[in-house]
């Protein structure tokens, strides 16, 4: 009985800590992590990155092999990630290619895209991440430097509805109108307002927002709260219809923020991560973390977002390969079969690329991740965490003998200018602390006093390693050497070269010393021009003229022979951008071998025929033989 007594002692006492451990999680593993571990992470991406485009972890990632791909999703996200931490790599580079990207596409009738404004929304903030300036970027069919803000947000409504993609469209360009915090002419299209009740009609009944249907999907939901994070500390309200009920209410953007915020906390997963249309994954997860820290809400301890222990860190974390690269699922969905579960994905890991960066700029005190300005002084820094300590060291109940309390926090508050009042994370708490003792609030509308920018480039902070990115603004005989090593037959392979040199010389104050080089660096340039232009051409044709190659015929012989013969005036490194190129190296012997059969088959036919004709011939000459033979035998007889 007393071994039995001892023994139901024990387990009772492991089930009261077991217990005690579900009510008190243990400590979690991404609480352990320092902002270095975040820097190696980040390194892991970018080398993952590097070597899947065929580059060494020394090499720039900016170069031709992933350049060409600038102006595009898979060329725009990384070169964000990289300027946001400062990493080392080749900015100028980007900014002379995607200028030359831009200038190309807007001598089309829809410039970037006839619908997505988020094409301008995305190259806007590489090009500030960069260290450029998207207001002037490019030229124009008549010359003119192209304005992507804009374009691309208060006057896109000129050309088609900031919202015809849907909420990112809103979304992406309040964050980029944002960016700068830029200013906004008198007679625009869109103001901030109209953007933000863009974004707030669109929010579901429980809370949160969806891209498709009537459940909150984390992914959209963290975006729109990227997008709404600088006005979180705004008094104002909205009044709007709510698309999903058809009901008119009446919000400030802190009350939407919240309710998502609400609903978030609820979907957040054990692990620590978040799961969008049933599938768990790193992507959803990189978006909330990037909202989170837009909204000073620290990951590592907000109780709202640790589940059994797990942080958003820890969910991410879930999802690392052994290469540095991050998956999109653990899971293999058959209808996305680009998103393998043990094969790193260039999609996940950008986001968690990003996301991270985004985590470490808030850890270390930094702008936010989407905020381009260069960082507070010291001074600004000093007056933003004295405010929101004085916030912090307010009483939990409070009443009439705070009052003068509340008053000289809300004096030193308002002495922070406007565009920087969204770092003082825990204003909502002084806010409701002069409701409650009953002081008015006169801090102005957010939407209407942000402004600050009307042009200006991106900062570029050295985060990473502590080291500026080195930029010769002059032209030198270096380069000069660089121009003279180029070869004659030139292929796309020297493209970002002769477009960075070309772009470099244009914008020195040095170049009436290189005028021979600038001649030179623009024939060049005009004969890449060609052989992009033949790629895209080819590339059409082999679409609407071959696909699909099994299906060919004697009657393509034409279409084939002139599309092989174009394909083969390509350098064998321009031949490797054609679609398909081993099938199209093979469709002239595919159709060589259709008209050979052709030809075998018609001679064998001939010959079938010949062979006819000589056997009918043979047997009519006997047949004529053997009746002269029976005529001379019935003569004989008579």
């Amino acid at each position: 009985m007393k071994k039995a007594a001892k023994k139901i002692k024990w387990v009772s006492s492991i089930l009261s800590i077991l217990l005690m451990l579900t009510i008190f999680p243990l400590t979690s593993n991404a609480d352990e992590v320092e902002t270095e571990d975040l820097l190696d992470l980040i390194e892991g991406i970018i080398n993952w990155k590097k070597e899947s485009v065929g580059l060494e972890a020394e090499d720039y990632l900016l170069s031709n092999a992933f350049l060409k791909n600038a102006g595009d999703t898979t060329g725009d996200w990384y070169p964000i990630g990289l300027g946001r931490i400062g990493y080392n790599d080749d900015y100028e580079a980007y900014l002379a290619v995607i200028g030359d990207v831009v200038s190309e596409r807007y001598k089309g009738e829809d410039k970037l895209d006839a619908t997505k404004a988020t094409e301008w929304h995305r190259i806007s903030l590489a090009i500030l991440s960069m260290g450029g300036d998207p207001t002037q970027i490019g030229e124009n069919k008549v010359g003119q430097k192209i304005n992507l803000i804009a374009d691309g947000t208060y006057n896109r409504g000129l050309k088609a509805s900031l919202g015809a993609q849907g909420m990112n469209g809103w979304i992406w360009g309040l964050i980029t109108l944002d960016s700068m915090r830029y200013s906004i002419p008198a007679d625009v299209y869109y103001d901030r307002d109209a953007i933000i009740e863009g974004i707030l009609r669109l929010q579901l009944p429980d809370g949160g927002f969806s891209f498709y249907n009537d459940r909150t999907d984390p992914d959209m939901t963290g975006m729109a709260l990227q997008a709404l994070a600088p006005y979180y500390n705004s008094e104002q309200y909205y009044t709007y219809e709510q698309k999903n009920t058809k009901k008119t209410v009446t919000k400030t953007v802190r009350q939407v923020v919240n309710e998502a915020l609400d609903v978030l906390s609820a979907l957040q997963l054990s692990d620590g991560d978040f799961e969008s249309w049933g599938e768990e994954n790193a992507e959803s997860t990189a978006q909330v973390m990037v909202a989170l820290t837009a909204l000073g809400i620290d990951p590592f301890t907000d109780k709202r977002f640790i589940k059994k222990g797990n942080t958003l860190l820890d969910g991410l974390l879930k999802y690392k390969m052994k290469d540095g690269g991050f998956v999109h699922s653990k899971t293999y969905n058959p209808e996305n079969p680009t998103s393998l579960p043990d094969e790193s994905n260039s999609m996940a890991s950008e986001q968690v690329l990003y996301a991270l960066i985004s985590l470490y700029r808030f850890e270390e005190g930094y702008r936010s991740l989407y905020d381009f300005r260069p960082e507070m002084d010291s001074e600004l820094r000093k007056q933003i965490e004295t405010i929101k300590q004085s916030i912090n060291n307010l009483p939990d109940k409070l009443s009439k003998k705070d009052t003068n309390q509340i008053n000289e926090i809300f004096e030193a508050f308002l002495q922070i200018p406007v565009s920087e009042r969204s770092y003082v994370y825990n204003y909502h708490r002084l806010s409701d602390a002069m409701k409650t003792v009953g002081i008015g609030n006169t801090s102005p509308f957010t939407s209407s006093e942000i402004a600050v920018t009307e042009s200006g480039n991106g900062a570029v902070t050295p985060l990473f390693n502590g080291t500026g990115i080195m930029e010769e603004k002059d032209f030198t005989e270096n380069d000069e050497a660089k121009v003279s090593s180029l070869p004659e037959e030139l292929t796309t392979e020297y493209y970002v070269e002769v477009v960075k040199l070309l772009d470099k010389l244009e914008n020195t104050e040095n170049q009436s010393e290189y005028l021979h080089v600038l001649a030179d660096l623009k024939e060049k340039k005009t004969e890449l021009d060609k052989i992009k232009k033949e790629i895209i051409a080819l590339n059409k044709d082999i679409v609407e003229k071959l696909y699909p190659f099994s299906d060919l015929s004697i009657k393509d012989k034409e279409a084939v022979d002139d599309i092989v013969n174009r394909f083969e005036q390509l350098s064998a490194y321009d031949q490797q951008q054609i679609l398909n190129n081993e099938d199209v190296k093979k469709s002239k012997t595919q159709i060589d071998n259709l008209i050979r059969a052709r030809n075998i088959t018609i001679a064998l036919s001939i010959l079938a025929l010949v062979l006819a004709g000589g056997i009918v011939w043979r047997m009519r000459k006997r047949k004529a033989k053997r009746k002269q033979e029976w005529q001379i035998d019935h003569d004989g007889e008579r």
